[in-house]
């Protein structure tokens, strides 16, 4: 999995630091700091107000998800030749895309954000070493493959300790080429190995599930039932107020234990398991349970990937809650 600096969610990030996005933290990254002191006469610009505006109305993830839909700055341009992924135009629609085009170019040029970026390079580069130290085995590609079936993606794991995340550990976003794992700081250190695998892997899961799920649509649905005997609870149930939104979540959770067993971290899948259980995501030890005779078959290569044998996911539930 490649780390990478990428400038375009590194402009929106300092942007959005020099807007005050989000209020500083006790303990903050030293480019958080940085990007805020030289900033700091950049509050009331048009572009850092219409992108603060933008952030309270669609968050990081809305921001970000369009912005990796665009070209490189200084243009930032929005003419996307290569094409926009099917759920970017249905979930994300609302953010506008050539005003946030418009937004970036300014910052970039009247704020001179590639200097600032360019002066911080040695630090960008250590936060580079730290991350593809921590991802060095992380074999995602392969195991997306064998687990979802398909993963026409290149896997990026994004960076930005330019922003202070405030709790959030960090958004994930994609265009018809790459998936980003876009990495919020906490504090100075890097994270923990453990929870940044299983970050990349969970956000690197979204587009391919949705491609997935648009081939199978009822399944979703077809799984309700589930939240009878194992009803979503605390922040899960208040954050995913829809129903499929919770399938998709606990889907993908339930993947990242798999992939943490499958790169031999099977104490580490536990206590992800037992996080989201206690997050409120309630279904996950059944959909392991589930879920495992057809991904034991799958290592052995006897199944299909699971962008064929979803449609089945439905009775391996149901049998899961006989036993």
């Amino acid at each position: 999995m490649e780390v990478r600096l990428d400038p375009r969610l590194l402009t929106l990030a300092a942007a959005l630091t020099a807007g005050g996005a989000r209020p500083p933290s006790a303990e903050e990254h030293p480019l958080v700091t940085e990007t805020r002191n030289r900033l700091a006469g950049a509050t009331e610009h048009a572009a850092v107000r219409w992108l603060r505006e933008a952030f309270a109305r669609h968050d990081l993830l809305g921001l970000a998800m369009q912005a990796v839909q665009l070209g490189p700055p200084p243009d930032f341009d929005d003419s996307c030749p290569d094409g926009v992924p099917a759920f970017v135009e249905a979930w994300f629609a609302e953010v506008d895309r050539p005003a946030l085009a418009d937004a970036l170019r300014s910052a970039w040029r009247e704020l001179r954000i590639g200097d600032l970026l360019r002066d911080q390079a040695p630090m960008w580069e250590e936060v580079v070493r730290d991350l593809s130290h921590l991802l060095a085995d992380a074999q995602l590609e392969p195991f997306q493959r064998l687990f979802w079936g398909r993963f026409p993606y290149e896997a990026v794991a994004v960076p930005l300790w330019n922003m202070n995340g405030a709790g959030a550990k960090g958004v994930g976003v994609a265009n018809v080429r790459e998936t980003y794992a876009v990495c919020l700081p906490h504090g100075a250190s890097p994270p923990a190995q453990a929870d940044l695998l299983a970050l990349a892997q969970h956000e690197a899961s979204h587009p391919v599930l949705d491609d997935i799920q648009r081939q199978h649509p009822d399944v979703a649905g077809d799984c309700a039932f589930i939240e009878m005997d194992c009803p979503p609870a605390g922040r899960f149930a208040q954050f995913y107020g829809d129903p499929t939104f919770r399938w998709v979540e606990t889907l993908i959770r339930t993947s990242t234990c798999f992939y943490l067993e499958y790169l031999g971290r099977p104490e580490d899948a536990e206590t992800f398991a037992e996080s989201q259980v206690a997050a409120g995501v309630t279904a996950v030890p059944l959909f392991r349970d589930a879920l495992r005779p057809w991904w034991e078959a799958r290592q052995q290569g006897t199944a299909p990937g699971l962008d064929l044998a979803l449609p089945q996911l439905p009775a391996w539930l149901r049998s899961a809650l006989a036993h």
